[in-house]
């Protein structure tokens, strides 16, 4: 009488499963613990390709200057601060933190008081930017091209603090004309603020019970007025 073989088959076939999801846990435990340890490492190595490098910029006189408020909700601005130095663009050699930031922002407005032109912007005291907001006396705001939206999805997304994600942009700084605040080359167009007020947003001035939605963490911003000092970029901009 022939002795059955599904029972040794059976569990031959158990441990081999069990050995490959084992191969699994570890693989899984290896990138789980890979992969926060690297991130600085993929913001700076990780680069956008195939932008324009240099936009063709004309120096735009204020009276002159034509800009429709609904770019910032829906193509959106990088907002720039501090103050650039050529010895330590993205991804040079001199390593070390960068003297500034670039954040994305869809809020903000611009108009005239005071006599002067100007743009105002608003931080959160937790975002990366507002230290060098603080620090500087000046910021920049750039337009860019609708390819360009996935670094500003970057740069939006991603903070200053756990890696270069300028360098992971694809973008590249410049020096600006008038404030010491960076500009960037693949911009259409770049607006250089000097800062001139400021103001904490206070909840109880809210009329609308609906803003409170927007500060679960209570971090309410900061405003910025900044006086428009030059403005730099395509024909598309002049009046």
């Amino acid at each position: 009488m022939r002795r059955s073989t599904a029972g040794p088959v059976r569990w031959n076939e158990r441990v081999r499963n069990f050995k490959h999801m084992a191969r699994f846990i570890v693989a899984i435990s290896k990138l789980y613990i890979a992969i926060p340890s690297a991130f600085p490492r993929m913001l700076t190595s990780s680069r956008t390709p195939r932008y324009l490098k240099t936009m063709e910029h004309h120096n735009i006189p204020l009276d002159k200057f034509k800009f429709d408020p609904a770019i910032i909700k829906n193509r959106w601005l990088l907002l720039a601060a501090g103050k650039f130095c050529a010895e330590t663009v993205p991804g040079s050699a001199t390593g070390g933190a960068l003297p500034y930031n670039a954040m994305t922002i869809s809020w903000g407005s611009t108009g005239q008081i005071w006599n002067k032109l100007f743009f105002q912007v608003v931080v959160r005291p937790t975002r990366h930017t507002f230290s060098f907001m603080e620090s500087g006396d000046s910021f920049t705001l750039s337009v860019f091209p609708e390819a360009l939206k996935p670094a500003l999805s970057l740069l939006g997304s991603k903070s200053g603090r756990d890696g270069d994600k300028i360098s992971a942009s694809g973008l590249h700084p410049m020096a600006s004309s008038r404030v010491a605040a960076p500009s960037f080359q693949e911009a259409e167009l770049v607006v250089e603020c000097r800062k001139m007020y400021w103001q904490d947003l206070d909840p109880s001035h809210f009329l609308n019970p609906a803003i409170e939605a927007n500060y679960p963490k209570k971090d309410y911003h900061r405003a910025y007025f900044g006086e428009i000092v030059a403005v730099h970029g395509t024909e598309a901009y002049r009046g």
